[in-house]
C-alpha cells in the first residue's frame, strides 16, 4: 500500500492535483525513473477515477461508495507502479524561492520540480437563492450522489446551462423519469463547441425526448426558503422544480499558482512543453493554458478542458519534467452521450474558415468538417464514430481536404484528404 506522507521532506517530483491529469504525470514519471521520490498530493477522498461517466449512465447507479472506474487500480495499484506517496490534503501556499509547498496540515514539502494539475472548478451562479438547498454543481463523486438523489419519475429538475455537463444531466433525468428543464443564455446549445447544425440536430433530440428548452433565458433568482422550489427568470416567468442543477462553465483553478507568482491568462500560461514562467514548475490539465502547435496559428494557445486531453498533457508533462521524452503534439478529442447519440468533438474548430458537412447513410448520422485555409482543423460527428477516426488521423497531419469528396457520401470518407 502507499505510505501517506506529511513529514516535511524533499521529493524529486512533486504534483499537486490527484486527478487523471497528475496521476497520469506520477504512473509517467515512475516508469521513467523507477527510483524516483514522486509525490501524489490530492485533496478529494478518491483516488482518480473517470470523470466523465458522473454526468452520464453511472449517475443512475451511485449506490456504491467507490467512484465508478477507478484508474491505475487506486492507491495500491500506484504504489506497484511506483508512486508510492500519497498525500490526502490540499496544497495551500507555494514558495517558489524555496521550492517549498504548504498543506492544509500545516505540512509543509519540497520539491525540485512541480506539477500543477490543479484542474478546474464549476463556474458559479451569483443570484438571490444560489445558496439554498438542492441546488447542484457537478465536478466530483460526492456532487454526482447528491444529485441522484434527487433523481426520480416525476420529479421537476431545472439544469441552467445547455453546455456539455447541462445536456448529459438532462439526458440522465430524463432516463430517470424526470420532468427536465434546460435554460440557456444564447440561442443554440452547445454554442462554444459545435457548429449550428449540430446544434439544431440536437435541438429536435432532445424535444423528442421530453426535455423542455428556453432559450436566451436569463436567470434572476432561485426561489424557496430552505430548499429550491423554484426558478424565476428576467422575464418574469417561475419555473417550480424539486432541484436545480448548474451547468454554466468552469474556471480554472489558479489560486497556488498565482501565490507563486507565475504568469496568469485564463490559466497557467505555459510553453508547448508545459513549463511554466518558473522553470521548476510545469502546468497540465483543465488548469493550463499553453500553446496548440499549430502551424496555421502558431501563436494560438487554448485551455483544454476534457478527460482526454487531460490525461495527454500530463504524460507528455512528466516525459519533459523526468528529462526523458519531448512533448507531443496531439489534436484534442472530446466525446459527449446525448441520450442514445453519441457526438464526437475533435481539433480546433472555432478557428476554421470554412465548413463542410458531410451527411451520413444511416438515419441521424453527420459529420462536418472544419477546414481553414482549405485545410482540416476540426472535425465534429453525430453517431459517426468510424468518420470521426478517419478525420483525427487526418487532423494529425493537417491534410487538405477535396470538398467534392468529403460531401460526396458514396465516396469513402478517407479519399477526402489528399
Amino acid at each position: 500500500m502507499m505510505r501517506n506522507s506529511t513529514d516535511h521532506q524533499l521529493f524529486d517530483f512533486v504534483i499537486v492535483g490527484a486527478g487523471p491529469c497528475g496521476t497520469a504525470a506520477a504512473v509517467e514519471i515512475a516508469k521513467s525513473i523507477p527510483d524516483a521520490k514522486i509525490a501524489l498530493v490530492g485533496g478529494e477522498p478518491h483516488p482518480a477515477y473517470e470523470r466523465p461517466l458522473l454526468s452520464k449512465s453511472a449517475l443512475l447507479d451511485l449506490s456504491g461508495e467507490l467512484p465508478p472506474k477507478i484508474l491505475y487500480g487506486g492507491l495500491q495499484g500506484l504504489s506497484t507502479l511506483g508512486v508510492s506517496t500519497y498525500i490526502p490534503d490540499f496544497a495551500t501556499d507555494i514558495n517558489p524561492i524555496e521550492k517549498t509547498i504548504t498543506l492544509a496540515s500545516n505540512q509543509t514539502i519540497a520539491y525540485s520540480k512541480l506539477l500543477l494539475a490543479t484542474g478546474s472548478a464549476p463556474r458559479r451562479l451569483n443570484v438571490p437563492g444560489a445558496g439554498l438547498q438542492c441546488v447542484h454543481y457537478l465536478r466530483t463523486f460526492e456532487e454526482a450522489r447528491s444529485i441522484a438523489a434527487c433523481l426520480g419519475p416525476a420529479k421537476k429538475i431545472v439544469i441552467i446551462g445547455g453546455g456539455f455537463i447541462g445536456l448529459e444531466v438532462a439526458a440522465t433525468a430524463r432516463r430517470a423519469g424526470c420532468d427536465v428543464t434546460v435554460l440557456e443564455a444564447g440561442d443554440r446549445l452547445l454554442a462554444r463547441g459545435v457548429p449550428n447544425i449540430i446544434s439544431a440536430r440536437l435541438t429536435e433530440k432532445f424535444k423528442q425526448e421530453g426535455v423542455k428548452l428556453i432559450f436566451n433565458a436569463s436567470v434572476s433568482a432561485l426561489q424557496g426558503s430552505e430548499y429550491v422550489t423554484g426558478v424565476e427568470l428576467s422575464d418574469g416567468m417561475k419555473l417550480p422544480t424539486d432541484a436545480v442543477i448548474i451547468g454554466i462553465g468552469n474556471i480554472p483553478t489558479t489560486e497556488l499558482a498565482l501565490k507563486a507568482g507565475l504568469l496568469i491568462e485564463d490559466g497557467i500560461v505555459t510553453n508547448h512543453d508545459g513549463r511554466t514562467s518558473d522553470p521548476d514548475i510545469y502546468a497540465a490539465g483543465d488548469v493550463a493554458r499553453g500553446p496548440q502547435g499549430l502551424s496555421s496559428h502558431p501563436n494560438y494557445t487554448k485551455r483544454l478542458e476534457a478527460w482526454d486531453p487531460a490525461m495527454r498533457q500530463g504524460v507528455a508533462c512528466a516525459k519533459v519534467m523526468s528529462g526523458k521524452g519531448e512533448a507531443e503534439g496531439f489534436s484534442p478529442w472530446i466525446w459527449s452521450d446525448q441520450f442514445d447519440w453519441d457526438l464526437q468533438i475533435a481539433g480546433h474548430g472555432e478557428l476554421a474558415d470554412e465548413s463542410v458537412i458531410r451527411e451520413g447513410n444511416a438515419p441521424d448520422t453527420i459529420t462536418v468538417l472544419q477546414l481553414y485555409q482549405g485545410r482540416l482543423i476540426g472535425l465534429v460527428s453525430l453517431n459517426d464514430s468510424l468518420n470521426m477516426t478517419v478525420g483525427r488521423r487526418a487532423l494529425k497531419s493537417n491534410a487538405e481536404v477535396d470538398v467534392s469528396l468529403a460531401i460526396d457520401r458514396s465516396s469513402r470518407f478517407k479519399y477526402a484528404f489528399i
